[in-house]
């Protein structure tokens, strides 16, 4: 018996591959179900070329070599007898569709048994928020890093407790870098990961693609941990409010002195600063607080539909807020991205002279680690957040009111989330009528 794989069309840029079979004086042509990039085709080994370009190669390659097995055992199974074609065709249809079906999988189409095919799609179709479709998008790549890694495709078949360890041993080893520093992923990031390819399965499964469960094995974990971050307190939001940014400061801590140069970057600053400290007195997410218009803001009240919960919040208007408003004549900063404010808030902490040595610590590559560095380096947009509801919690304002404006379902969530030492809450609690005696 010899089988040849033949592409079913050179012309064309992806084609089907067909299997020819000769067996005593017969010949059989049948559609195997796979398709090939006709470039990488190499005709004189009958297989995919293995070149990193093609990444999808070795994939196709091993479907080959199964598919051969299986036809060889199929025709072999008629013993003496020599099947006709049409018997050979329809036995292997069979054959793969009670295959995929036995596996608890899509009967009709072999390439919804793919768990980056289905992740892909329903990426693209979610209706889900913009940061979350960029959680799913980091998810399927290092999805498709670990295939191209272990020369692999992975089905629905394969997420179970057995995948959950060794894509995590993987990723715990995974490293990236960050100016010229080298990290490995935090727990956080992992367990990201791993919520997502949850997703992914009990989506795929309730729309009836299959039926797997090992992915629910209780070991199959979403890990996550309570980490270290900064909030600032009312001395330093003032700092950065009440901060000038003239030419002489900025020359003093090197910047360009080509005065346009200069001009532009005092621009942004500006913008930067008072779009922070509007974060800062509200408490909003940067997906909200950057988007804030002169219509969300009546009678000294703010009111603004959230992105993430898709909730109304009604916010007080802070007095230094107000004043903001009125130096900018209510016109708010344009939107920018979370990478650039980023940048910008650093630098804005780092002129307002907010350099306290400060070590937080994170779980990364499954070992806990100490991160020492001045204040400012640790600010990003989510910080404004958090120093609102912990400033907020310290003045005294009512905890359930701070969880409404988080979007908090429980208010353990909000207490977690409030960045209060011992000491800070016993200060706030000490003029108290229980400690003073008094009214």
């Amino acid at each position: 018996m010899n089988i040849t794989f033949v592409p079913f069309d050179k012309r064309k840029e992806k084609t089907s591959l067909r299997a020819f079979v000769y067996h005593r004086g017969r010949e059989y042509r049948i559609s195997v179900g796979e398709s090939v990039l006709t470039k990488y085709w190499n005709e004189n080994k009958n297989r995919c070329k293995l070149v990193r370009e093609y990444p999808e190669g070795p994939y196709i390659n091993k479907s080959l070599d199964e598919i051969e097995k299986i036809i060889t055992g199929i025709i072999n199974s008629y013993g003496l007898v020599t099947p006709v074609a049409s018997q050979v065709k329809t036995d292997y249809k069979n054959y793969r569709k009670n295959m995929n079906i036995e596996a608890g999988g899509a009967a009709d189409n072999e390439e919804n048994q793919y768990l980056v095919n289905f992740a892909v799609k329903f990426k693209n179709e979610s209706d889900r928020s913009k940061s979350t479709r960029v959680h799913y998008e980091t998810t399927i790549n290092k999805l498709i890093e670990y295939q191209n890694k272990f020369s692999v495709k992975l089905r629905f078949a394969d997420i179970d407790i057995n995948f959950y360890n060794k894509f995590k041993k993987w990723l715990l080893n995974q490293t990236y870098t960050n100016g010229s520093n080298e990290y490995h992923y935090s727990k956080n990031y992992i367990g990201t990961i791993f919520k997502n390819i949850k997703t992914f399965m009990n989506e795929s499964r309730r729309v009836g693609i299959h039926s797997f469960s090992g992915f629910e094995h209780r070991d199959f974990k979403v890990e996550s941990e309570q980490t270290d971050s900064i909030y600032l307190n009312m001395n330093e939001i003032e700092k950065i409010y009440n901060l000038k940014f003239t030419e002489e400061l900025l020359i003093e801590n090197g910047y360009d002195v080509r005065p346009q140069n200069l001009h532009r970057a005092i621009i942004s600053l500006n913008e930067e600063r008072d779009r922070f400290l509007i974060g800062c007195f509200t408490a909003l997410r940067h997906s909200d607080y950057s988007r804030l218009e002169s219509l969300h803001f009546n009678d000294n009240m703010i009111a603004v539909w959230t992105k993430k919960k898709d909730k109304k919040v009604y916010i007080p208007m802070h007095h230094l807020l107000r004043k903001i408003l009125e130096r900018r004549q209510n016109e708010l900063p344009p939107a920018i991205s979370d990478q650039k404010h980023n940048e910008q808030i650093k630098e804005i902490g780092r002129l307002a002279g907010i350099n306290d040595e400060t070590l937080l610590t994170k779980t990364r590559g499954g070992s806990r680690e100490n991160i020492i560095g001045k204040k400012y380096e640790f600010i990003t947009s989510h910080t404004a957040r958090r120093s609102g509801a912990t400033n907020m919690y310290l003045a005294g304002i009512d905890i359930k009111f701070i969880q409404d404006i988080l979007g908090h379902s429980k208010v353990e969530q909000t207490l977690k989330y409030i960045k209060v030492s011992a000491e800070d809450n016993a200060k706030r609690l000490q003029n108290h009528p229980y400690f003073t005696g008094k009214n």
